[in-house]
């Protein structure tokens, strides 16, 4: 395995971690008494898969689910067995655990000229379905569909976030939710996700999740959910619209191979846990979450999530053949775009550094409001029952502030935190080490016309973010002009990640940086750059 050099307080540290998670149970810490026992009415309309999986987690008898051992065991098997395999350590949790990259290539390895589909499973420890069927496919890629890795490269990330699958926990052990880390990462389990999509640079991922059956739903609706899984591609400002166009595509593979198992699928969808707030909504619209923050790096970002959270081991193989059906139908689909798939990528990357200096970039949005009906299941007589809903839909935005895209950013000299953070989102930094030119720059200040204190939110309600607030910023700016100071950097938006880098600097939102407190916002250390004046040369390295 590869392993990234630590300093050698990092490397006492972690050995200290590893030792107190070794003796930690070996299977993962799962509580059967806390389970929900479906009726028997709602049971039966559920049953498993004829086809039996050889994974650690369907071992005969088998009442826990796979432990983080078990899961390095698999698939160090696996790559003894078949040389399509190679296992990288991506990174460590913060317990310590080694965070496994699988690396499924044809016979000549990896080729980036080949599209590259990425698999996350369990980013939430108690979502058990999609880290098992991660295993699944592992072993389905290195045996008997090999042939479709000499058309595509996958790479495989079992357990996303490996302390909270072994205590069996939606959160890291910080308290942060992985999933709402994708921008700001604050924690070593996105770090490494974020280290592998530099590295790979993936053109389809497919980021694999469960969904509650029962609680707020019988506590609004009386009902439990019926679908067996909901899909929703990543819904943010800025997504380029070749990539918006080209998710349509993959949701449909998606959703048909689901079907075509014999399991219902609906858009994804969730409520608060606000008994009287019976509004139901799709997938968030921030740029947090691993789904979203794909999109922006022009990946086609689907989010999977399968009927589990709270069942334990119910159905657990109908929740597994969903997750291994919709993922074979995502890598055929990329298999047979091909070349042209890295091609379109590349296009979208240029598309949108193109539009750096012209028109106008979205800073908040939100969802449409409509009226739904969807179908649940009686909680006690498990009819199915079609209720209308307050639905808002995420496949039209609304845009709430926008601002003139600006040429680029300057960043102060002191900013160094925000801007290394913005290089392990693969954004290209130029840093103005040379004495710069005397001529003046056009940008624009931010002035904070007001400003209070708050937590971040999604559909959910509040994000697990370890109790840390944010500043909600309302700002405007003004024309003003500039000489860079020397050590200061440039962030150009002539980036194919444009939205990325704006999400992060414009404050207005409740995930930049400057709501986090990432970066100071004043006009020494954060300026838009409106102009760049004549003589200027763009350092295309970082």
């Amino acid at each position: 395995m590869r392993h990234h050099p630590r300093t050698s307080l990092q490397r006492l540290a972690l050995a200290a971690a590893t030792f107190a998670a070794c003796a930690a149970p070996s299977w993962a810490q799962f509580d059967p008494a806390k389970v929900v026992v479906e009726p028997e009415g709602i049971a039966r309309q559920f049953p498993d898969p004829a086809q039996a999986y050889q994974t650690p987690g369907f071992a005969a008898g088998r009442k826990d689910f796979t432990s983080h051992a078990e899961v390095f065991s698999f698939i160090d098997d696996l790559a003894r067995q078949s040389p399509r395999v190679v296992i990288e350590t991506m990174g460590r949790s913060q317990e310590g655990r080694a965070m496994a990259l699988v690396v499924l290539t044809g016979t000549r390895g990896f080729n980036p000229a080949l599209p590259t589909v990425m698999l996350l499973g369990q980013q939430h420890g108690n979502e058990p379905a999609g880290g098992e069927a991660a295993l699944v496919l592992a072993q389905t890629l290195a045996t008997q569909r090999s042939a479709l890795l000499e058309q595509v490269n996958v790479l495989i990330v079992p357990r996303a976030n490996p302390d909270a699958a072994e205590h069996f926990r939606r959160v890291t052990t910080s308290g942060i939710d992985v999933n709402r880390d994708h921008l700001l990462l604050r924690t070593p389990e996105a770090l490494a996700i974020a280290s592998a999509v530099r590295r790979y640079q993936p053109a389809v991922t497919l980021d694999m999740h469960e969904f509650t059956v029962a609680g707020r739903w019988v506590d609004k609706f009386g009902s439990m959910m019926r679908y067996d899984a909901l899909l929703q591609a990543a819904s943010v400002g800025n997504l380029n619209p070749t990539i918006r166009s080209l998710q349509d595509r993959y949701l449909s593979a998606a959703r048909s191979a689901i079907e075509a198992a014999g399991q219902q699928v609906s858009d994804y969808h969730t409520t608060s846990p606000d008994p009287k707030n019976k509004t139901v909504s799709m997938g968030g619209v921030n740029v947090d979450t691993g789904r979203n923050v794909g999109g922006l790096h022009n990946s086609v970002s689907i989010l999977l999530e399968t009927r589990g959270v709270g069942l334990g081991r119910a159905h657990l193989g109908r929740r597994v053949q969903a997750h291994v059906a919709a993922a074979m139908g995502v890598i055929e689909e990329a298999a047979k775009d091909g070349a042209s798939l890295v091609r379109t990528r590349a296009e979208a990357g240029s598309a949108n550094a193109q539009q750096a200096c012209r028109g106008n970039m979205a800073l908040v949005v939100r969802q449409t409001p409509e009226r739904r009906t969807l179908s649940f299941l009686d909680a006690r007589t498990g009819e199915v029952r079609e209720i209308d809903v307050d639905w808002r839909s995420a496949l039209q935005l609304e845009n709430v502030r926008e601002r003139a895209r600006p040429c680029g950013y300057l960043i102060g000299a002191d900013q160094k935190a925000a801007v290394e953070q913005l290089r392990l989102l693969g954004v290209k930094v130029q840093a103005l080490n040379t004495a710069p030119s005397r001529k003046p720059w056009d940008v624009e200040n931010y002035v904070v016309e007001s400003e209070s204190s708050g937590q971040r939110q999604d559909a959910r309600g509040a994000i697990d973010d370890d109790g840390q607030g944010i500043r909600q910023l309302t700002v405007r700016t003004e024309p003003a002009k500039a000489v860079p100071a020397r050590g200061s950097y440039y962030v150009s938006m002539s980036q194919p990640q444009a939205g990325l880098i704006s999400a992060a600097l414009e404050p207005d939102s409740q995930n930049s940086f400057a709501a986090n407190r990432i970066i100071a916002l004043d006009s020494a250390q954060l300026r838009r750059v409106t102009r760049v004046p004549a003589g200027f040369k763009l350092d295309r390295e970082r």
